[in-house]
């Protein structure tokens, strides 16, 4: 099982029971696959229906994994990060 968030992957299905990985959830009227307890506490809340949804502030800035092909059987994902100083004077 592969988090739709961050990519994690977890091989055993009653571990992630026990580790408390969240079986679905919402990002609008879209429903996601599997996340992780980690992106599940940090991205997901709970909406007016009960059902676990995408948390205001991160609405339309999360790009979700769970529709790329499966080429990579093992779930290895590489990611980027570009953070931004907020310096907008920067020299060339």
């Amino acid at each position: 099982m592969r988090c739709s968030i961050c990519g994690i992957v977890v091989d055993d299905i009653e571990k992630a029971i026990e580790e408390g990985w969240i079986p679905c959830f919402y990002d609008g009227e879209q429903q996601h696959d599997p996340a992780c307890p980690g992106c599940s506490e940090t991205i997901l809340e709970a909406g007016e229906d009960g059902e676990l949804q995408v948390k205001a502030e991160y609405r339309g800035k999360v790009k979700f994994l769970d529709n790329l092909p499966e080429s990579n059987p093992k779930g290895d994902l590489i990611m980027g990060v570009m953070i931004s100083t907020g310096n907008s004077s920067t020299k060339h």
